[in-house]
């Protein structure tokens, strides 16, 4: 019986060890930002080798870089609270068939406001941003958001390109 226990343990942590090394560093998912510290700016790795790899980044840069993103990610996180909950009501008003459109439409402008504080602060990183970069490497990163892969939006989603500004 023991043995049988023993076979179980060993092939649960076989298992749990897997999915750890799939999502190890240098994962999409890590540089991304959705579990780890994963590789920073301009390190192999990030963004599958994309737009920042092609900048040639100094160590300082992809630093102060990473610092802004981890800034800004703190600072707009009760905004994004705020925006997941607006959402959350907005959905359950349009579930309910008695809702007032005069009540939906008050909650899409709570909605409208908060998503336009966020989109404030995303520019203002997109400013700051751009001051650590050299011109020319604001110039490939230009070239690169329209690139293939990069859909519309370009860098970081939101970019400088001429597809990343909504």
């Amino acid at each position: 019986m023991k043995k049988w226990h023993l076979a179980v343990m060993v092939a649960l942590c076989i298992g749990l060890a897997t999915t750890v090394y799939a999502f190890g560093p240098g994962h999409r998912c890590t540089a991304a930002g959705w579990g780890g510290s994963g590789p920073c700016y301009g390190e192999p790795g990030f963004g599958g080798g994309r737009i920042l790899d092609s900048l040639d980044l100094t160590k300082e840069q992809a630093g102060q870089l990473w610092q802004m993103r981890e800034k800004h990610r703190n600072d707009t996180q009760s905004l994004r609270y705020e925006m997941f909950q607006k959402r959350l009501e907005l959905r359950k008003l349009y579930a309910d068939p008695k809702t007032d459109e005069a009540l939906l439409l008050a909650k899409q402008k709570e909605l409208n406001l908060v998503q336009q504080k966020l989109d404030d602060k995303r520019a203002q990183l997109r400013f700051d941003e751009r001051k650590v970069l050299t011109p020319d490497q604001i110039k490939k990163l230009n070239e690169a958001a329209v690139g293939p892969g990069c859909g519309q939006r370009g860098f970081g989603g939101r970019g400088f390109g001429p597809g990343g500004v909504r």
